[in-house]
């Protein structure tokens, strides 16, 4: 469960601006209230500058002189385009279970599978524009990826079915409580649907898979798949799961698959399902997901993560000025608008997962505490594969010996000191985003942010010599300071208390005991 964990206040007044294309998301909201909760939702999980409602193509404008409505909601992030639907239905009263279900099917999922066939069409054309209004005047800010790299997402979002999906399985003698959630079977294709009441397959056939979601899974995936790059995966290799040919998959509800992916975790880090054999039939047991939503390493995961919700907070305060037209200009390595940047250094930022985001947010509380003394604090995290930087510079502010705006000055040219001098000591690098905060005990809060886009790190012999000069007096880049250390996180950092283990070594011995072969 994502914890209030906001520090940093967003922008509410919006800048006197001609050229703010991303000033309309201000009020943007969807047209009918499933749609605004869906939305509000996304923004918790991808944020609010790549969570578009309702948006429009430019596909029939010349012939009636209005756009095409997309769909509901899209997601516009690297090369992911994530497809919602929404329809909220309410499930009719009829004695046969087949005939309510059936037509409730074609209002609520049927008819969105096939608008987002038709979305997914549209984005795929190339020359295709996206606008925020039916008139086609304002285009939307963020571009479409190339045909060639596109990841669509498709996502129906059924409401109503879930009190009919609960009565409807206790009527076999199920028990109570059941959580009304849609059966997921891979082997229902399009109109077999109507014949198997609350199963869900492939409602536009195998060429294009859908992911339905009710009332409960979709806040569930939201919640517990809380960033574009964990809940893009997810979608991945479900598709890739249920396309396993010759499999047979049964799984009661989207939660007992999602408790079988977050379950299964790859050199502790990487979640992933379980390999199966080709031909193999798969059915899941209900109940599973709120057994592991109360086991002591969902506990442990949910603690892990409690600070990384600080990263999304730095990127949502950010993105509110954006938004509104007051985010000052960054220091940047390429000749790029101002706006740009700030969406892209924002992207950079928001492409991180969840684990990523812990040691992230670890960070940003350790040094605004640190620097709410007397002490400042520079850190340097690379990401794994060593081309990413985050390079965090947090200054001390006295306010009775200098004024913010002096003090912001030489908190800039620290991060942009500390910034070149990381191309010293990482020669494989990409991108460098440096960050500088106000210290906790300030009354004002302001972020610095800096965004280097590195094609080459070799500096010529008269540059590194003044960069030297300027390390050494502000004693940045310290060889003798300098410390290293690798961290390693896991999706589940459980440790077993002292009676815990003693029970463990217990159990050992004893079955080591009962197991030893008596002498003759």
């Amino acid at each position: 469960m994502k914890p209030e964990c906001y520090e940093l206040p967003y922008a509410e007044t919006p800048a006197f601006s001609s050229t703010n294309s991303w000033e309309w998301l201000r009020t943007a909201s969807g047209k009918t209230s499933s749609e605004s909760k869906l939305l509000q939702l996304v923004r918790g999980s991808m944020l609010s500058l790549w969570s578009i409602p309702g948006p429009y193509t430019n596909e029939g404008l010349a012939r009636c002189g209005a756009g095409t409505e997309l769909c509901d909601l899209v997601v516009i992030f690297e090369d992911n385009v994530l497809l919602f639907s929404d329809k909220d239905c309410v499930f009719p009263e009829h004695t046969n279970a087949k005939v309510a279900w059936s037509r409730w099917y074609r209002r609520a999922i049927e008819k969105s599978a096939r608008q987002l066939s038709g979305a997914a069409a549209s984005v795929q054309r190339h020359g295709v524009r996206l606008f925020s209004d039916a008139t086609c005047r304002s285009e939307l800010p963020l571009q479409l990826p190339p045909v060639e790299r596109m990841r669509i997402h498709r996502i129906a979002v059924a409401h109503g079915s879930m009190r009919a999906t609960e009565l409807y399985w206790e009527s076999f003698g199920g028990t109570r409580g059941s959580s009304g959630s849609l059966f997921l079977n891979n082997q229902l294709i399009g109109k077999e649907h109507y014949e198997e009441p609350f199963h869900i397959g492939w409602p536009l056939g195998l060429d294009e898979f859908v992911h339905v979601l009710d009332d409960l899974t979709l806040s569930l995936l939201l919640q517990e798949l809380d960033t574009v790059a964990d809940f893009t995966d997810y979608l991945a290799k479900k598709e890739k799961l249920l396309r396993m040919p010759g499999c047979h998959f049964l799984i009661p509800g989207e939660e007992e698959l999602l408790t079988m992916y977050l379950s299964t975790v790859h050199k502790g880090k990487t979640n992933h399902f379980p390999d199966f054999e080709c031909g193999a039939a798969i059915v899941l047991r209900e109940g599973t997901w709120n057994k592991f939503r109360r086991s002591k390493a969902y506990a442990a995961r949910s603690n892990a993560n409690a600070l990384s919700y600080l990263w999304d907070n730095l990127i949502e305060y950010q993105a509110s000025h954006v938004i509104h037209g007051s985010s000052e200009e960054l220091f940047v390595g390429e000749n790029y608008q101002s706006l740009n940047i700030s969406e892209k250094l924002l992207r950079v930022m928001a492409s991180e997962n969840r684990l990523s985001r812990r040691s992230l947010g670890v960070t940003l509380r350790e040094g605004r505490n640190i620097s709410s003394g007397t002490k400042r604090l520079f850190r340097t995290i690379a990401m794994s594969d060593r081309q990413r930087l985050y390079c965090f510079v947090f200054l001390p502010y006295f306010p009775k010996e200098q004024q913010h705006e002096e003090y912001r000055q030489y908190r800039q040219y620290l991060l942009h000191l500390y910034c070149e001098g990381a191309l010293l000591h990482f020669d494989q690098v990409k991108e460098i985003i440096g960050i500088a905060p106000d210290p906790y005990s300030s009354d004002i809060a302001s972020v610095d942010f800096m965004f280097l886009n590195v094609r080459d790190t070799s500096i010529n012999s008269e540059d590194l010599s003044d960069l030297k000069i300027r390390l050494r007096r502000e004693n940045v880049w310290n060889g003798n300071q300098v410390r290293t250390q690798t961290v390693y996180d896991v999706a589940f950092p459980y440790y077993p208390n002292i009676f815990e283990r003693a029970l463990r070594v217990g159990k050992r011995i004893t079955k080591k005991f009962l197991l030893r072969t008596p002498r003759a």
